[in-house]
């Protein structure tokens, strides 16, 4: 049985929404376990939630589904996995303008992260039909 391949400019909402919600997982699991992992090590503590944050976002935008924009695909649902935490970071507490600057940096990094990972995705997706 084959498949039909993908509509052109066709997103996937259903793995957008089980993407979105597989990378605010990692996200906030990541982001309340990062005061245990200062606490075994410094420099894992200081890096922690920006490896933590690469690993949300790749995990919500290698979710592509059948979109035939593997990158877009990828960037949107990176993007919402962030957004999704935004609610969160603002119960916390942001009322400087670094705190909404940091916000907007990790949008864009959730964008260009999310697009990669989709990307890669979308390759190995069309490597597995052509075999």
């Amino acid at each position: 049985m084959t498949k039909n391949p993908p509509e052109p400019n066709r997103l996937d909402e259903v793995a957008m929404v089980r993407g979105a919600s597989t990378g605010f997982t990692v996200l906030i699991l990541g982001e309340l376990l990062a005061p245990l992992a200062a606490q075994l090590n410094t420099t894992l503590g200081l890096l922690w939630v920006s490896m933590v944050g690469a690993a949300g976002f790749v995990v919500a935008g290698s979710r592509i589904g059948v979109a035939s924009n593997p990158w877009l695909q990828g960037a949107i649902t990176a993007l919402a996995a962030f957004l999704l935490t935004v609610p969160l970071r603002l119960l916390v507490g942001i009322d400087s303008g670094a705190g909404w600057y940091r916000l907007a940096v990790s949008a864009v990094f959730s964008i260009i992260v999310g697009a990669i990972a989709g990307r890669g995705a979308g390759l190995a997706r069309s490597r597995s039909q052509q075999t």
